[in-house]
Parts: structure tokens; C-alpha cells; sequence
């Protein structure tokens, strides 16, 4: 299997992002990187561009075959009613120092996530799901459906500002991506699931996104994007990303950002193209 690296700076790891389409053929999509324009695109970026949401475009992309063919109708779209492991992060930090504008985002997205009002985002975790436990990813789709139809974007004037998720939601969930990346993780988390941050930023647009951790084997992952796939039939693709450990193995996560593949929202829509930066929820970042 082939995969997409993506530049690592400072830490020692490699993100990927692949695909799974509803074709007959389950295949992986990658782009080619230029790397003079990656470079300078990252010596350029800027954390407070994050908040000017656009929808992202596909961009060009080569496909491999990386299994038996098996058409949409064939998969399994029923899903394992246990929630991955929560991941653990590698801290070999050697020599790595963080940014005063990257700390402070990370900071800011933590406080926004767990802002303190967990029977209010537990309150509103039940009205959606009618569940208090036993939670799977039918219910974190439940959720994200929810989310997405009661959104409202709201330009957000001031970068640094970051609202906590049970404002947002008392709100009637009216923000901007980072608004909803943070309502979005809050929401997840006391479910039980794991989730990241993701900015991301070009040379004309910035945005800001979660992603759903899904496990750390193949099978796993590919079981949770086979319900997702059947359960939004209309989805051209399941967009996810590999995170490959220092020590070994890969970890998977969902992309769980607005964006659809071709225009409706459902999780593993496409990914806003741009220099990444991920932020974790104990602290951590990579680049």
C-alpha cells in the first residue's frame, strides 16, 4: 500500500490522506507535493487566518488499487458497537520548541473543548442520540447530522477568541470552523471518542476542522468508513488520514469537517488543501 508523505519539520512522523470511493474498486487517492511551494507555503503561515471558512475544491489526484473489488452494495455497513482505544501520543519532543502563537491555539482549543459544563454538553449529547452510554460510530454520526443541521456560520472578527462548546451550543450552534471544530470535539469526547484539530492554511484561505480517531488497525477503520459510506449513499468519498508512529503502525482518523465530497455534508468529506498543523488534546503538536 502506497501512501502520501507529507513533510514532517520538526517531529518525526508522516500524515497521509487517502480515500475510499464508492466505486467498484476501493482505492486511495494522493496528490504530488511541490516541495519549494510547501516550504515557502509554511514559512508563511499565519494561526489567525484559520477563521475565513471556505469550502474546499478537489484537487487533481493519481489512484492505486489496493484491494479485491467489491461494489457498494456488497459492503458491510453495520459497525462495532465499541469505541476505538483512546490513541497515545508519542512526547519525543527533543529540541523541539513550539511557537508562542501555536501554544497559545493549542491552549485555547483545549480550554474551548473542556470549558467545564460537562452535564450541559452531556445534557445535549443525550438529546441527540436519546443515549447515555454505549456509544459507536452511528451515534457519532448522529451527531455530526445534528451539528450540521442546526449550523449557522458566523465570521468571527477576532482570531484569539475561541468560544466554549456549551456557548456555541446554547447558542443554537452559530460560530465559525473553529466554533465548530471545538462544539464538534466536546461533543465526541464525552461520548467517549478521541478527536484532533486540524488548521490548515494556503496562500489565499485558512480553515480549522476535527477529525475522528477510528483505531489503529486496518480493519477497524475500514469497518467504520464501510457504515459510513452506506449510511450516506450520496458520499463520492471517505476521506480519512494515517498517522504512522515512530514505533510502528498507523493510526486512522476520520475527516470530520463540514466539507462533502460533492456538496453534502457527511463525515469523510474532502480536505481543505493546505499546510497543516494538528493539534492534539494533552498538548501536543505536529506539524
Amino acid at each position: 500500500m502506497k501512501f502520501l508523505k507529507l513533510l514532517s519539520l520538526i517531529l518525526f512522523f508522516t500524515l497521509t490522506a487517502a480515500c475510499i470511493g464508492p466505486t467498484t474498486t476501493e482505492k486511495i487517492s494522493f496528490s504530488n507535493l511541490d516541495l519549494k511551494s510547501l516550504v515557502e507555503d509554511i514559512e508563511n503561515v499565519i494561526t489567525d487566518g484559520v477563521n475565513n471558512c471556505l469550502p474546499a475544491e478537489a484537487g487533481s489526484a493519481d489512484e492505486i488499487d489496493i484491494g479485491e473489488n467489491t461494489s457498494t452494495a456488497d459492503r458491510a455497513v453495520s459497525a462495532s458497537s465499541e469505541v476505538p482505544d483512546v490513541p497515545t501520543y508519542s512526547e519525543e519532543k527533543s529540541n523541539v520548541t513550539y511557537s508562542r502563537e501555536h501554544r497559545l491555539m493549542s491552549q485555547n482549543f483545549q480550554r474551548a473543548i473542556g470549558s467545564g459544563d460537562e452535564k450541559r454538553i452531556a445534557a445535549e449529547v443525550f438529546n441527540i442520540t436519546g443515549k447515555a452510554s454505549g456509544y459507536d460510530i452511528e451515534d457519532a454520526c448522529d451527531v455530526f447530522d445534528y451539528v450540521n443541521e442546526h449550523w449557522k456560520y458566523r465570521y468571527d472578527k477576532n482570531a484569539e477568541f475561541f468560544f466554549g462548546a456549551s456557548q456555541t451550543i446554547n447558542e443554537g450552534y452559530n460560530g465559525d470552523c473553529d466554533d465548530y471544530s471545538i462544539v464538534m470535539s466536546a461533543l465526541l469526547k464525552n461520548m467517549g471518542f478521541n478527536t484532533r484539530v486540524v488548521t490548515a492554511t494556503n496562500k489565499s484561505y485558512g480553515h480549522a476542522y476535527p477529525e475522528l480517531y477510528i483505531g489503529n488497525d486496518e480493519k477497524t477503520a475500514r469497518e467504520v468508513m464501510s457504515y459510513v459510506q452506506g449510511r450516506y449513499s450520496y458520499a463520492e468519498d471517505i476521506w480519512y488520514s494515517n498517522r504512522k508512529l515512530e514505533a510502528g503502525g498507523l493510526q486512522y482518523w476520520l475527516n470530520f469537517d463540514w466539507s462533502g465530497s460533492n456538496g453534502y455534508r457527511h463525515p469523510g468529506g474532502i480536505y481543505f488543501e493546505g499546510v497543516q498543523v494538528i493539534y492534539y488534546p494533552n498538548g501536543l503538536i505536529e506539524f
